[in-house]
């Protein structure tokens, strides 16, 4: 069988995947209740949770669907009623956590930080002592991809923490990329996705958390019966099988995927994607393009590029003249102002970003010399 063409993805997932991660999509059709399937589930599931911690506390809990999917499951079965979340806005993501929220009428709090914009931490620390002893949950985005900003970790977990609160993070395009841990005196409750930084194939969110949380939110009368995350545990602790049909397929792909993940490791892996975007940040200034932040808030994984404000410039146009080239360019959302992002992510290096800088610089010159 060819192999497919080999497209550099330049967005922010799903990503660039290796050779062995698609050859991994074809497999002999399996029933997935069969026992050497779920004997393959169970594999990858403890490899997840071995990521972000001890598989004996932690638990990997997938969800079929979008990395959103997953999200919206883990509000509505995690959040035990009565619960509280304090959601931190500060880009499209911590925007839709709270339309998620109000869709399904959960108690909440969108603390609204700005578009783009750091966290204020004597701000936040303001709205934790106002809702000491009635918010029960913290819900962050680690890697905000509308902007490219990176929220940090650690005191976002020792605020939590100091007020008892529960750390939920969405981490959809940092999981697999660095270090992080679920925990009593980490993440309580995280979430991605099969693509992104793990590099699998789409289809599949990730909900890791510990059995400790699931035991004290068993109890509580369940707000949804497709999303409901404790089921869905109990039901693969019990008899090994979802409760509803995944994809025999995208599960094969996952697996192989970490695979090369643990042969690769986390930390090479962040090195990986640090010094493409250092390539490709470098390039980009040296093209005369401008950024939307500051490095010290920007991210290692994706960037917003101010879009130039000159008559040869025109989105569509570049992102076509590129994809013919094999590079895929992604616009910006509706932020501060007009973008357009790149993202390292994925099975690519710095070479990847030299071609990609080249094909660029080619693109200007024509476009620049026809102005």
């Amino acid at each position: 069988m060819d192999l497919p063409k080999r497209n550099v993805l330049l967005n922010p997932g799903p990503a660039t995947t290796t050779d062995t991660v698609k050859a991994a999509l074809v497999m002999s059709d399996i029933c997935p209740r069969e026992q050497s399937f779920c004997d393959l589930y169970a594999d990858v599931r403890s490899r997840l949770a071995a990521l972000a911690g001890d598989p004996a506390e932690v638990v990997a809990i997938p969800v079929v669907g979008s990395g959103t999917t997953v999200l919206e499951a883990g509000l509505v079965s995690l959040v035990p009623s009565g619960g509280r979340v304090l959601i931190l806005d500060n880009g499209d993501y911590g925007t839709r956590l709270a339309a998620i929220a109000s869709a399904h009428e959960i108690d909440h709090r969108r603390v609204e930080i700005g578009w783009g914009k750091p966290i204020d931490w004597a701000a936040l620390d303001a709205v934790l002592a106002e809702e000491q002893g009635r918010a029960t949950h913290v819900f962050a985005i680690h890697h905000e991809t509308s902007s490219g900003l990176l929220n940090p970790l650690e005191p976002l977990i020792e605020r939590a923490h100091a007020h008892g609160l529960k750390m939920m993070l969405d981490a959809m395009s940092s999981f697999a990329a660095m270090p992080i841990s679920v925990g009593p005196d980490a993440v309580d409750i995280l979430f991605s996705s099969s693509n992104k930084c793990v590099q699998g194939m789409a289809g599949l969110g990730i909900a890791l958390t510990s059995r400790a949380v699931l035991d004290e939110v068993r109890p509580t009368p369940r707000r949804c019966y497709v999303l409901d995350l404790v089921a869905e545990h109990d039901h693969l602790e019990k008899t090994g099988q979802s409760r509803f049909t995944v994809p025999p397929q995208v599960v094969s792909a996952l697996h192989q995927a970490l695979l090369e993940l643990e042969s690769e490791g986390i930390e090479a892996r962040q090195k990986r994607y640090e010094e493409s975007m250092r390539t490709l940040t470098e390039g980009l200034a040296a093209l005369g393009f401008e950024f939307l932040l500051e490095d010290e808030h920007q991210s290692r994984i994706l960037v917003a590029i101010r879009e130039p404000k000159a008559d040869w410039y025109n989105f569509d146009h570049m992102h076509d003249a590129l994809d013919a080239e094999g590079f895929t360019i992604y616009p910006g959302k509706p932020g501060a102002e007009p973008t357009f992002r790149l993202a390292v992510l994925g099975a690519i290096d710095a070479r990847d970003i030299e071609a990609f800088l080249a094909a660029l610089g080619r693109y200007l010159e024509r476009m620049k010399g026809s102005a």
